[in-house]
């Protein structure tokens, strides 16, 4: 989800305030401002259009960023492919050496009445570290896996 153009303008305006009154505080030579303000603008508007992004690492040691809500939408439809398992909340913080080679997980998860914890955990850990594998190229080191509630398959039920 990008900003609001009211946003955009209002966080440009800001900006454009704070460059003017940085580059009031000094006497700059002309030649080595030209086109600064627009520099730093531009900067600041590619980061935000990035969104919250995670750094990772390729198996040849080349870094890459990934939005977070990519790689947490990766591990979602991992899990949710899971029978009886529905993602909750999704935290992936880069590890390994070099950092970002790999993936430490957290989530926690709803599971439907009458699964057994023990044997969907391990199928949730192997269909996240299977889907970060293919679509990322990079392993998930730990999986955390927690449960936070139980509910009720209506599907299953009516059967």
């Amino acid at each position: 989800m990008g900003m609001s153009d009211e946003s955009v303008d209002a966080t440009d305006a800001h900006l454009r305030g704070i460059i003017d009154e940085y580059m009031g505080a000094f006497e700059p030579d002309p030649e080595e401002t030209v086109g600064l303000r627009e520099r730093i603008l531009q900067i600041v508007r590619e980061d935000a259009a990035l969104a919250p992004a995670t750094q990772l690492t390729t198996e040849r040691g080349n870094p890459f960023r990934i939005s977070t809500a990519e790689v947490r939408g990766i591990i979602r439809e991992a899990v949710d492919a899971v029978p009886g398992i529905r993602a909750r909340s999704v935290t992936a913080t880069p590890t390994g050496e070099p950092e970002g080679s790999a993936v430490d997980i957290s989530l926690t998860v709803t599971m439907s009445a009458g699964t057994t914890f023990v044997s969907a955990a391990e199928d949730v850990r192997r269909s996240v570290a299977g889907a970060l594998t293919a679509q990322l190229g990079i392993p998930a080191m730990r999986i955390d896996v927690t449960v936070e509630d139980v509910f009720v398959d209506e599907e299953a039920a009516d059967d």
